[in-house]
């Protein structure tokens, strides 16, 4: 079952991917913008020359930023390129990212080879995550580096304090950090080990987010009605849904082994049992977009579509999953939760009406 269940997933991450690519092979620039000034997008190479007003949400092999965001500019892809000034944070995911135009905010990345370039100045804190990072800009606030390799250029300059987590860097690193240099090597002995380990750790993080976004985003996308249902139940009683899934999931693989015993309902109880891991597989996406929702309008202070609150939502999720014990007693209620929305949603239509 868990290979099955892997292989649905996987098989989310390519439809999701294939979305993007087949919009923008017609039209390289395709963008979807909102009332409240949010631009969303995808394609196998996009190429950005106007202004946003507010957050730019691109996906593609190939992203190149040359106009403004006002607000936050949120990426995945094979190569990134910011060109353009963000006045928001900058959260990518890449190969390849460069960052040449200035940021107002924070600059959250993780890739293969990042770059801030001579010319860009981050206004926040950079958090950086790849296998070589270069930086060559200047940075106002603190800065936390995770990488095998980290060089500097002449015009680099952080004002705040740096944590250093690198088997090679700059001998004068402590001449362009103005706050405090705290630097972390491995142990030679356990170094080959925690590399393994830790990359292995990050992949199934990206994996993970990768398929919750998939998997969430296309259900938005093609049944728009169904998850508004079910984050509706959600928002108005969390308790009594909360309770009606920790029914289901001790009362649904009971009758479904009850019903393969039988005769005649083994074909139902196949049945019912499918439907029970698809409601398994899809039950939290309700839960994480309402909760994307309160952090944007709440928190944030602003109005965005389904798609960005629950990519909000599904990163929040998935950082929280990873905190010991909390994470987990976090995932099984919202997985409860979920699952009794589900519930009621399909007795309601299947109540007849009068």
């Amino acid at each position: 079952m868990k290979k099955k269940l892997v292989s649905g997933l996987i098989f989310l991450i390519i439809l999701f991917a294939a979305l993007p690519y087949s919009a923008g092979a017609a039209d390289e620039n395709r963008l979807k913008y909102t009332s409240s000034g949010n631009a969303f997008g995808g394609g196998a190479n996009l190429r950005i020359d106007r202004d946003t007003q507010g957050d730019l949400v691109l996906a593609g092999s190939r992203l190149e930023i040359n106009g403004n965001t006002g607000g936050d500019f949120i990426g995945a892809g094979g190569e990134l390129i910011v060109n353009g000034n963000v006045s928001g944070n900058i959260i990518v995911m890449g190969g390849s990212i460069t960052v040449n135009g200035n940021v107002g905010g924070d600059v959250v990345a993780a890739g293969g080879q990042i770059t801030l370039s001579r010319d860009s100045v981050v206004e926040g804190d950079i958090l950086l995550a790849g296998g070589e990072v270069m930086l060559n800009g200047n940075v106002n606030g603190n800065g936390e580096i995770s990488t095998g390799t980290l060089k500097t250029g002449e015009g680099f300059e952080l004002k705040g304090n740096l944590a250093l987590q690198a088997d090679n860097y700059p001998s004068n690193l402590g001449e362009k950090v103005g706050g405090n240099l705290n630097i972390t090597q491995v142990n030679a002995t356990e170094k080959q080990y925690e590399s393994t380990s830790e990359g292995f750790g990050i992949f199934s993080f990206i994996l993970g987010l990768l398929a919750s976004l998939a998997m969430g985003l296309i259900l938005i996308y093609l049944f728009p009605g169904f998850v508004s249902g079910l984050v509706e139940l959600v928002k108005d009683s969390p308790l009594k849904t909360g309770l009606l899934g920790f029914l289901a999931l001790i009362f649904l693989p009971v009758l479904s082994v009850v019903l393969l015993v039988t005769i005649f309902g083994w074909s139902l109880s196949v049945l019912i049992f499918l439907l029970f891991v698809l409601a398994l597989l899809i039950a939290t996406v309700p839960v994480k977009l309402l909760a994307g929702e309160i952090i944007y309008n709440k928190i944030l202070k602003k109005d965005a579509g389904k798609m960005m609150y629950y990519l909000v939502g599904a990163v929040v999720f998935a950082i929280v999953y990873e905190i010991p014990f909390a994470g987990g007693l976090i995932r099984f209620i919202a997985l409860l939760v979920g699952l009794g929305a589900i519930i009621s949603w399909l007795a309601m239509r299947a109540r007849p009406t009068g």
